[in-house]
């Protein structure tokens, strides 16, 4: 659905914060195929769920990053387990492939993408894909 971190955040500034946490969260399903990151059962717009794979109240935060598409069954199942606690070669449908998927997931950079320059002297900047500072050019 996105092309670049520019145009996501263009789509963002644009859209309504609802429309624009719809598209955030299709980009994370589209990203993992519409899959669950853990058992690969494909997913419906009813059945996809998204999990903060380090859970918020142990310090994860909403970040793409932290976020993968996942199916009700797995989300509940790992609750606020740790990740490889949770998903390891004791896990049923564990296989290396998505374990391997899930770590560079956990490793992409955050984003921090400068905006169109609004003055020679700030520009509105997109700072660990939360949210946006002014900073100095």
């Amino acid at each position: 659905m996105f092309h670049s971190e520019r145009e996501l955040l263009a789509n963002l500034i644009v859209l309504s914060p609802k429309a624009a946490r719809k598209r955030f969260r299709q980009s994370i399903f589209e990203a993992w195929e519409w899959k669950c990151a853990y058992c690969d059962c494909h997913l419906t717009e009813h059945s996809a769920t998204i999990d903060h794979i380090k859970a918020k109240h142990k310090g994860g935060h909403s970040t793409r990053n932290n976020m993968a598409a996942a199916c009700v069954r797995c989300n509940s199942n790992k609750a606020s387990a740790l990740v490889f606690d949770y998903y390891n070669e004791s896990h049923p449908f564990y296989s290396k492939q998505r374990a391997s998927k899930i770590k560079a997931w956990l490793e992409q950079p955050s984003c921090s993408v400068p905006l169109a320059t609004l003055s020679e002297q700030a520009r509105p900047t997109l700072v660990n894909d939360v949210g946006i500072c002014w900073a100095a050019c």
